[in-house]
């Protein structure tokens, strides 16, 4: 029985030929080879067994875990393994000590190699099995660099056309795509995104794209938003019931409170046009936000809203609060911006699912539903804490100009204990 490690070796367009005499020695002691058909390929007169990575990953890792047991077993994958491959699916399978990687050059690294540019700089973005939406993060941050990884639905043309339907395409107006990376079939070629649009199925499936350009204005008349704060003006938030929306300095200083990390879980209670979801995911895109809204007019504008900002990690729900708790994971924290006069009633299901440490943050407009929330939080919790906020704003008065108050806004704030 083999006591030797699973070997995970990258490999090029160049085939064998691009491998290291480390790699090839791994390869030719191997009595189980495992890639993609493509990779497997480059082989054909290996003797051993083979197991082919298709559609149905699950049972192939199964089937290496088995081989591994008793054989030396060799994997073969595109470029470097740990970067967007199948190295990450290995570490998940097997122990780290039981595993080497022996990478090859990344196609990203050849892609910017070609066009003689540096990559630190440069965002990468996955479409590869993930929405065209995917892209649109970055666009909207204005990123200078944008490498894309595509797929066969996500293809160069679809990109071109998303760029003209985002209003991107005069800011990103140098396109690369970059085929067949070191094999003798490589082709890199400019292009603008109506040129792009229209080489429908003219591209190798095996492409990067790389997009150039700066951000300003789009000819939609939108703007990449502010590091922090987005302008009001930015969000479509008018209803027949008025503006349904969380004032910037309102929002900034409820996300305060709320105290979110990475990866957290957050539900958006009464999200109205979805100002509090957009800027914490404008933050950290790694969060997860529910976004339950029951006006259906302020439904509409939610979801437009997230359209257009391109926050995958949003889930618009159109339904009433506490009724749509129970479908939803169990949040890191909860922000209430209307309760729809059930505040006790949404505490008390949101503090009965915050996990612990969680955090409840309200904001309550009126007097009334302040006492019942702060009523509800020191009968059945620890003391919570109130932040009063009455904020000004300049206007004219005549030729002259004055301070016009805001209603005050009462930011209640819990920790489940």
């Amino acid at each position: 029985m083999t006591t030797e490690p699973l070997v995970v070796i990258g490999i090029g367009h160049d085939g064998p030929a691009g491998l290291s005499p480390e790699a090839l020695d791994h390869i030719a002691r191997a009595e189980v080879l495992a890639g993609g058909t493509r990779h497997l390929a480059f082989f054909p007169d290996w003797a051993g067994d083979k197991i082919v990575f298709d559609a149905d990953l699950p049972e192939r890792i199964a089937r290496l875990q088995e081989s591994t047991a008793g054989r030396k077993t060799v994997v073969l994958a595109s470029g470097d393994p740990l970067f967007y491959g199948i190295g990450r699916l290995l570490l998940e399978a097997f122990p780290r000590e039981q595993l080497v990687f022996l990478p090859h050059i990344s196609s990203l690294q050849l892609a910017f190699a070609r066009i003689k540019m540096t990559w630190d700089d440069a965002c990468i973005v996955s479409l590869h099995g993930r929405p065209m939406q995917s892209l649109l993060p970055a666009l909207r941050r204005g990123e200078d660099k944008i490498a894309v990884f595509t797929d066969t639905r996500n293809t160069p043309a679809a990109i071109g056309a998303f760029l003209r339907e985002t209003g991107c395409a005069s800011t990103y107006h140098v396109t690369w795509v970059c085929e067949n990376l070191g094999g003798p079939d490589e082709r890199v070629t400019p292009w603008t995104p109506a040129e792009l649009e229209s080489k429908i199925e003219t591209f190798s499936p095996l492409n990067i794209v790389i997009l150039l350009g700066g951000f300003a204005s789009t000819p939609d008349g939108f703007q990449s938003p502010p590091l922090l704060g987005i302008p009001e003006q930015m969000l479509q938030h008018r209803t027949r019931r008025g503006r349904l929306i969380t004032r910037r300095e309102i929002r900034l200083l409820s996300l305060c409170y709320l105290e979110l990390r990475p990866h957290n879980v957050l539900w958006d209670v009464g999200a109205g046009s979805g100002s509090v979801s957009i800027e914490a995911t404008c933050f950290s895109p790694a969060l997860e936000v529910f976004a339950i809204e029951k006006d259906d007019e302020a439904y509409r504008n939610l979801e437009e809203n997230v359209r257009r900002f391109g926050t995958l990690g949003i889930h618009p729900i159109a339904g009433t609060a506490p009724d749509v708790f129970a479908h939803l994971p169990d949040p890191d924290a909860v922000f209430v911006g209307g309760s729809g006069g059930k505040i006790e009633a949404i505490i008390a299901a949101a503090m009965g699912r915050l996990k612990p440490q969680g955090r409840l943050v309200i904001n309550c407009i009126t007097m009334d539903n302040l006492a019942r929330g702060w009523t509800w939080l020191r009968e059945h919790y620890a003391q919570p804490e109130v932040t009063s906020v009455q904020l000004a704003h300049s206007g004219p008065l005549g030729e002259l100009f004055s301070l016009e108050p805001d209603k005050p806004v009462f930011i209640l704030q819990a920790r489940k204990q």
